[in-house]
């Protein structure tokens, strides 16, 4: 994995939240330097509670 992809925020397209690998999700159980490829599936958007594993939720921020 690439250190690009590793390190790439994505937003939920339905809230906007937006998940930062640097910061993870300490109240969902996902630590700071986890990837967003590396959150389990049954993650949920700590915002509008969708399901990662829902397909077109969320989506890469290239920057």
């Amino acid at each position: 994995m690439s250190p690009d992809v590793k390190h790439a925020r994505w937003v939920c397209l339905e809230c906007h939240y937006i998940y930062d690998p640097k910061k993870g999700d300490p109240k969902g159980g996902i630590c700071s330097g986890t990837s967003f490829e590396a959150v389990p599936d049954t993650w949920r958007c700590p915002e509008c509670k969708i399901l990662k594993a829902k397909k077109g939720v969320f989506k890469r921020i290239d920057e």
